[in-house]
């Protein structure tokens, strides 16, 4: 996490030279707000996500290999990568549309909130929250240039992407 926190203030560090030797203050202040806001909604999804699988491993949780999107995408496992050797009849289309329907509706809203802590994770809320007042921030100042906003927000997933395949460490 230091890495990737230090590699994300070189990437501001970098992108500040150049905006600021190259651009007008109007890029410059769009550029530099996407790339903060950008990287405190990364690093608050990161610390969030953390603190998710570290209570369970605290909680000795069994971690299955689904995470909750993947159920919902693909309850009944069709696009697994492993095939298993027993074919399982095919079931009626209307049946399995009310098997979902009701099980769908059985969830209650605790069991929903269980399945999305680390999205409603506070300071992930409030990285979110920053980034909507600084553009309204840059909007309402007519201080905003889209293309560069945009492109600053980008910028910070491609640091953390290439910082962590640079260096993974080889579990084999």
């Amino acid at each position: 996490m230091k890495r990737v926190v230090a590699f994300l203030a070189s990437g501001f560090f970098l992108l500040f030279s150049i905006t600021v030797l190259f651009f007008e203050p109007k890029v410059i202040a769009s550029a530099l707000l996407g790339y903060f806001t950008s990287s405190f909604i990364l690093l608050a999804s990161m610390r969030s996500y953390r603190r998710v699988v570290e209570k369970g491993v605290m909680n000795q949780m069994v971690m299955d290999e689904r995470d909750a999107i993947d159920k919902v995408e693909d309850p009944y496992e069709l696009f697994d990568e492993e095939e298993s050797d027993e074919k399982s009849p095919p079931k009626d289309l209307v049946e399995v549309v009310k098997e979902e329907r009701s099980r769908l509706k059985g969830r209650s809203f605790v069991e929903t909130l269980k399945d999305s802590r680390a999205s409603l994770a506070p300071y992930r809320l409030l990285s979110y929250a920053v980034m909507i007042v600084g553009f309204v921030f840059l909007q309402r100042n007519h201080l905003l240039s889209i293309f560069p906003y945009l492109i600053a927000l980008t910028l910070p997933i491609v640091v953390v992407v290439a910082t962590l395949s640079l260096f993974e460490k080889d579990i084999d």
